[in-house]
């Protein structure tokens, strides 16, 4: 396709959140007419809001791993572990979670890892050249992250390890002296950890989004605040989106509304086993000065990073659909 094609393209990217900002920012820059339509205004408390501010190039390693099978089940049947299910769920959840069992194979987890590994290794570089347009003065912070555990399950935190070391990774594991020494605040609990120099963290995710959202709209890019009830194909085969107020054809679509997104892929008859898992923050105000950088506790599944909020716990993972209500006792 040709540059001058590309600019008489039109995109319509589905979902406001910085996945979706950000190809958006990427289409515009290669020459594409892009729409970007969302029910709610970017930022507002989503998914993009309320992460865990990590920028992870390490992080390959899926959840699809063989060792997993052994810790699912003690994790589903403790109130305060780091996986949950509700248990009204389970019947729609039950393909899912065979055909996930099929792939919690060595070989499948290592093809995952692979690929993983080369898509990450490409965010960085792409992240900063969208921020050379952005002010993103205090909100970026190059300090790595810390994984740290117990002796408990010590041969999972081993797998990934190796898996990474076997993909390149950059990593220094820790003793527990050394953990201290990097963040004398957390209770010497630990046995191990390791520390991952290539990692960033933003201050505050919701600014980053705002800021890119805004570059978005200087780039002549249209916003569009609809909720987009199905997606099809118009009489020449375009995509053709409609909301509940209008109907827009482009010449290309991208569904990039995370969760929300198999709801629209199975209208176009692409079956991807896509489920959805829902996490909890919780802000400790006042306290973001205890940490110099995110950290992970592998054993229960939770993580701290300082924020212009405070320290933002995050983490417990729940399956229970989009529509059943918080879970109080997660929190």
């Amino acid at each position: 396709m040709s540059e001058d094609s590309k600019s008489r393209s039109s995109v319509g990217v589905i979902g406001a959140g910085i996945q979706g900002v950000c190809i958006s920012l990427c289409l515009i820059k290669k020459g594409f007419k892009v729409t970007l339509i969302d029910r709610e205004d970017p930022g507002k408390e989503s998914a993009s809001y309320g992460n865990a501010g990590h920028f992870s190039p390490y992080a390959s390693v899926p959840i699809n791993r063989p060792d997993i099978l052994i810790d699912v089940p003690s994790m589903l049947f403790s109130s305060t572990g780091p996986l949950a299910i509700k248990w009204s769920y389970i019947p729609k959840m039950i393909p899912w979670f065979l055909k996930f069992i099929k792939n919690c194979t060595k070989k499948k987890m290592m093809h995952t890892a692979k690929y993983m590994h080369q898509i990450l290794d490409l965010a960085i570089p792409a992240y900063d050249e969208l921020f050379e347009d952005i002010d993103i003065s205090g909100l970026i912070e190059n300090k790595g992250i810390i994984y740290f555990w117990t002796d408990k399950d010590l041969k999972s935190r081993e797998l990934e390890i190796n898996i990474r070391k076997e993909l390149g990774v950059k990593q220094q594991l820790l003793k527990p002296h050394e953990i201290h020494d990097l963040e004398p605040h957390i209770k010497q609990i630990y046995h191990g950890g390791v520390l991952y120099p290539s990692a960033r963290h933003t201050r505050n995710p919701g600014k980053i989004l705002l800021k890119l959202f805004e570059l978005f709209l200087k780039k002549d890019g249209t916003f569009i605040k609809e909720n987009v009830e199905t997606i099809n194909f118009s009489p020449d085969n375009k995509p053709l989106i409609k909301t509940n107020l209008n109907s827009y054809v482009f010449d290309k679509a991208v569904v990039a509304c995370g969760a929300f997104s198999k709801k629209l892929t199975d209208q176009v008859d692409e079956k991807i086993p896509l489920d959805t898992e829902r996490g909890y923050h919780v802000h400790f105000k006042g306290y973001d000065h205890l940490l110099s950088r995110p950290v992970i506790f592998l054993n229960r599944g939770f993580g701290i990073t300082p924020m212009e909020q405070g320290l933002r716990v995050v983490g417990t993972v729940e399956f229970g659909g989009l529509k059943n209500p918080a879970s109080k006792k997660r929190i």
